[in-house]
């Protein structure tokens, strides 16, 4: 199963409300505190720059007029040398999506149903011709059944914060923000017909499947975050996670039921953030602490059981950032720097292959770029570079 996607700042291209972390506090895992022995800490040592021939800009996309600011925020890689990327133009305003498939050399544009709004901001295939996608502002999913696009489902109001599908029978959306309940609240597809559900189900911010019988998930509520998982029937909180003490969650990806990995920021009282990650080996909880200032993005499967994170720099700089771990703890970050700055939404590495793909947004002097990145997968070094 192809995992969901979700958009990630580009920094300078996607405005301050796509960022995930500092978007609310949480007191209740605020207020937890460690014992001895209950996590490990392993501080990151970011590497040098990736060098253009073995990480480099393979598509480049602009849409609509000169000033808007393209960007792809999605990426689903299929198999075969092949990708989907979704995005849109003009974010902060009136803004366009946009879907394309690319094969690493050339994008071809995936025509999407007429009078549609809104950057494309999730997206979840369960095989490759049943591929779901929504707009988090836009309040819209889409379906592609291998020949064509239609809208699944519209809301009139609020926001889309995950999408995830394991069949083209179990489709979730779900819309709890991390501010509050402005969003749609949570819904299932079951092949036939939308239905909303309640419960603990409605606090749902984002999830990651293993499989149908077995969903992680961050929850929400107006005071707290915290974990969930679903087995099939019943949606359950997890006890206290001490490993996410202070953290403002922002992603999660379940790869097996003991293989869950937990992305977030930790903001310290005079303002300072820095990256986190937790987890799950299938009996407890580790946390990783970085020293690295930035914003957390979004979470991909990594090498041999461990995992890759996009990240935006903390300061002015419009640099893109892949960060890599292991359950050893921090293997090093990527540095993508493109044109008068760049940034990266999402990432990927394609399934039995050391093929990497990135999407993201490059500066222009006008606006910004839509751009896809590819090329072989090798582990940065760790000697210290400033971001």
């Amino acid at each position: 199963m192809l995992r969901f996607r979700t958009i990630a700042a580009l920094a300078g291209l996607i405005p301050a409300f796509a960022l995930c972390g500092g978007a609310v506090s949480s007191p209740a895992l605020s207020a937890a505190r460690s014992p001895a022995g209950a996590s490990w800490s392993v501080h990151l040592r970011p590497a040098a720059k990736v060098s253009k021939p073995a990480f480099h800009v393979v598509v480049r996309q602009h849409y609509g007029p000169a000033a808007n600011a393209s960007g792809y925020s999605v990426l689903l890689v299929t198999g075969g040398g092949r990708a989907w990327a979704f995005g849109g133009t003009n974010p902060g305003g009136p803004s366009a999506p946009v879907a394309v498939r690319s094969d690493g050399h050339s994008v071809t544009q995936s025509p999407l149903p007429g009078g549609l709004a809104g950057f494309i901001s999730d997206a979840s295939a369960p095989a490759a011709s049943d591929i779901w996608a929504a707009s988090r502002f836009g309040g819209y999913v889409l379906h592609f059944d291998g020949q064509h696009w239609q809208v699944a489902r519209k809301w009139r109001r609020g926001e889309i914060t995950g999408l995830i599908a394991t069949s083209a029978r179990d489709v979730w959306a779900f819309g709890k923000t991390l501010a509050g309940p402005r969003g749609i609240g949570t819904w299932h597809f079951d092949g036939k017909s939308w239905s909303r559900v309640s419960g603990l189900a409605d606090s749902v911010y984002r999830a990651s499947a293993v499989s149908g019988r077995d969903y992680w998930a961050i929850g929400t509520s107006q005071d707290a975050q915290f974990l969930l998982r679903y087995n099939g029937t019943t949606w359950r909180r997890l006890h206290a996670v001490h490993a996410l003490a202070g953290v403002q969650l922002c992603d999660i990806l379940a790869i097996s039921d003991r293989n869950v990995w937990v992305a977030g920021d930790q903001v310290s009282r005079s303002g300072v953030v820095s990256v986190v990650l937790a987890h799950w080996t299938g009996t407890h909880w580790t946390r990783l602490d970085s020293r690295l200032h930035a914003w957390a993005g979004r979470l991909a499967p990594g090498p041999h059981g461990g995992v890759l994170l996009t990240a935006t720099p903390a300061g002015a700089s419009a640099t893109g950032l892949i960060l890599e771990a292991s359950s050893r703890g921090w293997r090093g970050t990527l540095i993508v720097r493109a044109g008068l700055g760049s940034g990266i939404s999402d990432v990927a590495l394609a399934p039995r292959t050391r093929s990497l793909w990135a999407a993201g947004g490059i500066l222009t002097r006008l606006g910004g770029d839509a751009a896809i990145w590819s090329g072989p997968f090798r582990r940065p070094s760790r000697h210290q570079d400033t971001i």
